[in-house]
């Protein structure tokens, strides 16, 4: 059987965090290794502390480098000067370094196991909802068969029965038919359930692989934090310490976790490009032309079946319209709602469009057949070109990949859209500055061509760029190539202007000129500007 998990992105970035997370893991617990042989040859002074260093010295060369343990190296070096550390720093490298490190080690790990487990347990729900619709397929084809078999029985002998001999086999049709819609109920059903099931999977590996990122920031912090406290330990030994201290406490005081932290979201940071997530499609006895069915009864079961697709999209396209239009009013509105919120909307936005794209695939597919048999043009969907058949034994199965943007990019760019429009939704952040003579010049570039329909408007080609700057008393602005872009008048509350025929209207809110038609803004001084249309706005 077909794997649905093998090529899942999803599935592969997880697993390359995991690997990235346990080397982490074995490091620490290297350096932990090495810290408790460290604390136990403080006592025994010189010998014992130079093999040591060497230790840290080998282990250092099998990991990552980075701002962490390049001060590690340093440290190492100050080992080998220090043979004559007395049992003081032993305990301290005991109490204030192994110990919590075995604790975090021990807490991440027990995480780490549970986070498997549901990665797992997941993955497993897709595999047997996969195995589940298959079998429930092939379950109703034989039905199916078993069904036509008994129908063009009773048409064969209806005539030359008795009469009662004829309500029995009538009767038995009509349970036949009884046990096939139903079979074709659970078969539907299951078909409709795996988008399901294989959202919740990778909604878990999404949530597990920021799991696993959070915790190799604390892992990075923990690290950082014992450095400190030991050069805190070191600095109040003796002068014959002061040598080697120079070099350590230098490269302690360049250490930045940020980014070492950042160093690693980039090289495990998730690929812009599209998932596409395969999904099992219907397939009916009545698509086989061969199968010897009645032409009239097929299409009408097909039919059937359409109007069934038919409703389940309407009713999906309702619930996306109005997701939709509560994120619109999220973002026109941040005070309305909280982040969370904003996601979990998103997320169900998300949801409702792969079960919409998935029924329009199915209803795309029976109306393929159906023209097929009324003899007229097929329809054309844009998912034609995703849809893929092929044979397992004796049947004939169909799917689609769906493609899909990663789900934490997504999130990321909602709350990113909600965050930055807040600010241009909330009055008085910004007071007007009295007295302000220059808001700054900047650029506008075309975003597609434009014709000059008067003479204080430009010709514009698609990307073409022309500079701006507000004059000097505030009250327009205007291109630097002397063509008018339009004027913004101070005296009053509303204001429009048309720049190259895109008509922008200016706010005064909370003592802030404000053009709120675009996810795009920027600050000049304490003025907030953004235009959409046919240009885009940055600063020079």
């Amino acid at each position: 059987m077909k794997d649905p998990l093998t090529n899942c992105s999803y599935n592969k970035v997880y697993k390359e965090l995991k690997e990235v997370s346990q080397n982490g893991e074995n490091f620490c617990k290297q350096l932990t290794s090495i810290l408790q042989q460290r604390a136990n040859l403080e006592i025994s002074y010189a010998k014992g502390l130079q093999k040591l260093a060497s230790k840290l010295t080998k282990a250092l060369q099998s990991t990552k480098k980075n701002c962490i343990c390049g001060a590690w190296a340093f440290a190492s070096e100050s080992m080998k000067s220090a043979a004559d550390l007395h049992q003081k720093l032993g305990k301290a490298i005991q109490s204030e370094a192994i110990k919590p490190t075995h604790q975090v080690l021990s807490a991440q790990e027990k995480k780490k196991r549970t986070l498997d487990n549901e990665v797992e347990k997941m993955a497993n729900l897709v595999m047997n909802n996969w195995s589940q619709q298959i079998k429930a397929k092939k379950k109703l084809m034989v039905e199916t068969k078993k069904h036509e078999a008994l129908f063009h029985s009773v048409e064969r002998t209806k005539q030359s029965v008795t009469e009662k001999e004829k309500r029995k086999l009538l009767g038995k049709l009509k349970k036949s038919t009884e046990k096939l819609a139903k079979e074709d109920e659970s078969y539907y059903q299951k078909n409709i359930a795996g988008y399901t099931t294989r959202l919740k999977w990778e909604v878990t590996l999404q949530n597990c692989y920021q799991n696993v990122l959070d915790l190799e920031k604390e892992r990075i912090q923990l690290l950082c934090n014992i450095l400190n406290q030991y050069n805190q330990h070191v600095s109040i030994f003796g002068q014959t310490l002061t040598t080697g201290h120079t070099q350590l406490h230098c490269a302690i005081s360049k250490i930045d976790v940020e980014k070492d932290i950042r160093t690693l979201m980039e090289e495990t940071s998730i690929s812009t490009t599209e998932e596409k997530s395969e999904f099992l499609l219907t397939d009916y006895f009545e698509e086989d032309p061969t199968n010897g069915m009645d032409k009239e009864r097929r299409k009408s079961s097909i039919k059937s079946k359409l109007s069934r697709l038919k409703e389940d999209i309407e009713k999906a396209s309702r619930d996306k319209e109005g997701l939709e239009r509560m994120i619109n009013v999220y973002t026109a509105n941040p005070s309305f709602t909280d982040a969370k919120t904003k996601k979990e909307t998103a997320v169900l936005i998300d949801e409702t469009k792969l079960k919409l794209d998935l029924l329009q695939a199915n209803f795309f597919k029976l109306s393929s057949v159906l023209a097929e048999l009324e003899q007229r043009p097929k329809p054309t969907h844009p998912c034609i070109s995703c849809i893929s058949k092929w044979k397992e034994k004796d049947q004939t199965h169909s799917s689609v990949k769906i493609s899909r943007p990663f789900m934490t990019k997504k999130l990321e760019n909602v709350v990113r859209r909600t965050s930055s429009s807040g600010l241009l939704n909330n009055p008085g952040s910004v007071p007007l500055a009295s007295g302000i003579t220059s808001l700054g010049n900047g650029t506008c570039q075309a975003l597609y061509p434009f014709q000059a329909r008067g003479d204080d408007e430009l010709n514009l080609e698609k990307g073409q760029e022309e500079k701006f700057s507000w004059n000097s008393k505030g009250s327009g602005l205007a291109g630097i190539t002397g063509k008018h872009l339009g004027s913004l008048g101070v005296s009053c509350l509303e204001d429009s202007c048309y720049v190259r025929s895109v008509k922008l209207h200016i706010f005064l809110t909370g003592g802030c000129w404000i053009i709120p038609l675009s996810v795009y803004g920027s600050t000049i001084s304490q003025w907030h500007l953004s235009i959409t249309g046919a240009l885009t706005w940055k600063p020079l």
